[in-house]
């Protein structure tokens, strides 16, 4: 039992803070943009840092399969974003040289967000068995919604204050801090502690050979999926802006909208372990696209507020859909592995070449800011219309 407290309590206070910072850069793009810094060079760097993760993800997963020191790796995971969100503030100071600040600060960002997902989901899905498993990764998950929407609110607060630069050093020493008590909680948690794990490790992965390609299919889906909904969630609070004109109120209804998958996690992880990932994966990527087209034809703020909320309600309870999928795709033992190639090569890799694809379009081919948040609806269709490429749920071995 307290194998399972640790996993679900100090994954939670990780979650938490590795998912408060999400929000933090396109939040930034409204201060850095006043201060007239190139949006291209702002786009570039929201891209960069979803293609580091993505990237440098699996060879996390990997790392992570091989070493078992997961406690380790999420405390530097959680350290680093805490050294970028320095460098955010830093850029503030330095205006001259705020291009290659916040480049360097975004590749950072990149490297920290690139462990928590893959790990986190894998100590979870070790530590808790059968049906209960997905709704404990809706739980832990919601955790990290509640972070998600309250460190920007965070950062609202304490902006009247303190000033954008003291804000943004307050959260990253508080993300240090984070960081040392995920250390202390995990660090003698083993995926593979016991000898039959042990024993059985080998034959695990050589199984996992013949569920590999069904992973492949799920990275396809989520990879179109994450062009959309990463593209676009990036630069809602740009566009919310475009048409408040307050980057304050801008932070608050973004910061407050975002608290809906706080209730999405759990619903969801808990419908993947009923029904299964597959079905999941379609409901909400259906109606995230329907909440998003319906958002794009109204200007009435509050049905607008509300069309944001529907769109994070089914958008980010992605986690616990896709970690509860993969392992009912995959062994146990090349979980982390499996977990980084769908969360990094599909997630986050795609989510880059959203945020590149709508840069793009705005900043670089001149068009509009509607018409270009329309390209990226387009393509949310097109993650429904290859959905039946996906497998269901399959019989493992878990090791």
């Amino acid at each position: 039992m307290k194998r399972e407290i640790s996993a679900i309590t100090f994954t939670s206070v990780a979650h938490f803070a590795n998912d408060g910072n999400l929000l933090i850069f396109p939040v930034l793009i409204n201060y850095y943009t006043a201060l007239h810094v190139n949006f291209i060079i702002l786009g570039f760097g929201a891209m960069i840092y979803n293609l580091i993760s993505g990237l440098v993800s699996p060879f996390i997963g990997r790392i992570a399969d091989m070493l078992d020191r997961d406690g380790l790796l999420i405390f530097l995971g959680l350290a680093i974003q805490g050294a970028a969100l320095s460098l955010f503030a830093f850029a503030f100071l330095h205006i001259q040289q705020v291009n290659i600040i916040v480049l360097s600060g975004t590749a950072l960002f990149g490297l920290g967000q690139s462990v928590y997902h893959p790990i986190g989901g894998s100590v979870l899905s070790s530590a808790f068995k059968g049906k209960s498993s997905g709704t404990l990764l809706g739980v832990n998950s919601s955790i990290g919604s509640v972070g998600r929407s309250v460190v920007p609110l965070i950062l609202a607060a304490l902006l009247p204050l303190l000033g954008i630069t003291s804000s943004l050093y307050i959260i990253a020493l508080y993300e240090v801090a984070a960081s040392i008590l995920v250390l202390g909680g995990l660090s003698s948690f083993r995926r593979n502690s016991t000898p039959h794990r042990k024993r059985e490790k080998k034959k695990a992965t050589d199984g996992a050979s013949k569920t590999m390609p069904m992973i492949y299919l799920l990275v396809i889906v989520i990879f179109v999926r994450s062009i959309f909904s990463t593209g676009l969630y990036t630069f809602m609070p740009y566009y919310f802006n475009s048409v408040l004109k307050n980057s304050n109120l801008v932070t608050e209804v973004i910061s407050l909208a975002f608290l809906a998958p706080v209730v999405g996690q759990v619903v969801f992880g808990y419908l993947t372990s009923a029904w299964g990932g597959k079905s999941v994966v379609t409901l909400t990527s259906i109606f995230a696209v329907i909440s998003t087209i319906l958002l794009m034809l109204t200007t009435n703020f509050y049905l607008m507020v509300i069309l944001l909320t529907l769109f994070a309600f089914f958008v980010f309870s992605i986690f616990p859909i896709l970690i509860e999928y993969v392992k009912q795709l995959t062994p146990e033992s090349v979980s982390a592995s499996s977990n980084s190639l769908v969360w990094g090569l599909g997630s986050t890799i795609g989510g880059a070449v959203g945020i590149g694809l709508f840069s793009l379009l705005y900043r670089v081919l001149d068009v509009s800011l509607s018409d270009s948040m329309w390209v990226l609806i387009i393509i949310g269709v097109i993650s429904i219309v290859i959905i039946p490429i996906l497998p269901r749920r399959v019989s493992v071995i878990v090791t």
